[in-house]
């Protein structure tokens, strides 16, 4: 099978730190690349990949990400465009589309089948626009959560898929060490100003890991992080995908906390702590009850009291079990499997 797998330009695969679709992708083009695929990537030219490479820009774009909207724009088209002309060229089987509605332009003028893959949630912008492929044949869409589907039943979807961690790269350990932690990005919708508001109120310490790229992101952390940052508050930065930092911070730490407060896609920094047998504590927004199983990977939690209560018994979680929990239902094989068998179903079993 011969598949066309295009990718944003903003970070490159896999990223050094920060870069959620660009990890994933880096998983499954090498997976499928193991199995005897021939995949090309398109992306920018510093990524590392078993796959071919196809590249418009030589360097990860990320600075746009904080730019005009002109600007940003600009660098989104032309790589998506760039891609979509090489690949209507190329003779390939189907084309795997991981950016978002730059791509989706694109596409909807191939005559090639196209899987797209819904890496974000849902809004009413998002639902105006992808309403637009109500009944289109040739994109199957793919979710990432059986949740998103309820969000907006009416496209072509192919399957869920969920995402996949490079499992055996996570250190499992039982012993955990007295420190709590948050990692992800800064904002009102992952809100770890509350993880910092569950530390004060136990009096306990809390370790945040994060970038601050963006001016949005700097402005959340100076209005609602900084002034929690203490003795026992602390922020450590962007940590190396697979630094050892990040690795002891997953792996001894008591808990993840990750409070969000918007309807998450999926989290794969929950599947990463439970990788490491550290139990995640969360709120029932999105998928979250499909990733962590309540009292026995974690706890899913609807108030602030009952978060931290949850936080007061992680002791009780097995470690064991939230290892367990990953290696059966979030592994990178899992998802290079899955994705394997939507590409064969959209071809027609070819």
């Amino acid at each position: 099978m011969r598949i066309a797998i295009v990718v944003p330009p903003w970070f490159k695969v896999p990223p050094d730190g920060y870069g959620g679709i660009e990890v994933l992708v880096s998983l499954w083009a090498d997976g499928l690349v193991d199995k005897g695929h021939e995949v090309t990537l398109f992306t920018v030219a510093d990524s590392v990949t078993k796959a071919d490479k196809f590249t418009v820009f030589d360097k990860e774009m990320k600075s746009y990400l904080d730019d005009a909207p002109s600007n940003f724009l600009n660098i989104a088209v032309t790589h998506s465009l760039a891609s979509y002309i090489e690949i209507s060229r190329g003779g390939y089987d189907i084309i795997h589309d991981n950016t978002w509605k730059e791509g989706l332009c694109s596409t909807a003028f191939m005559d090639i089948p196209v899987v797209h893959t819904l890496h974000s949630a849902f809004d009413e912008g998002n639902k105006g626009f992808y309403s637009l492929f109500k009944n289109y044949p040739g994109i199957h869409f793919v979710t990432i959560s059986n949740y998103q589907q309820t969000c907006f039943p009416e496209l072509n979807y192919a399957a869920t898929v969920y995402n996949g961690v490079n499992f055996p790269k996570y250190p499992f350990s039982e012993e955990k060490e007295d420190f709590f932690f948050y990692i992800g990005r800064f904002n009102d919708g992952k809100a770890p100003h509350l993880a910092c508001e569950v530390a004060e109120r136990l009096g306990v310490k809390l370790v945040l890991a994060g970038k601050l790229n963006e001016k949005a992101e700097r402005s959340y952390f100076a209005e609602y992080i900084k002034p929690h940052l203490s003795d026992k508050i602390k922020f450590i930065g962007e940590v190396g995908q697979w630094s050892k930092e990040k690795m002891e911070m997953f792996s001894r730490g008591k808990a993840y906390l990750y409070p969000i407060q918007w309807d998450e896609p999926f989290g794969i920094t929950m599947a990463e702590a439970m990788a490491c047998g550290t139990p995640v504590v969360t709120f029932k927004r999105g998928a979250a009850p499909e990733v962590v199983a309540h009292n026995e990977t974690g706890f899913v939690v609807e108030t602030m009291d009952e978060f931290v209560d949850a936080v007061r018994h992680v002791n009780e979680i097995n470690p064991r079990k939230c290892r367990e929990r990953v290696e059966k239902m979030f592994t990178a094989d899992a998802m290079v499997d899955g994705y394997e068998k939507v590409y064969t179903e959209v071809l027609g079993g070819k």
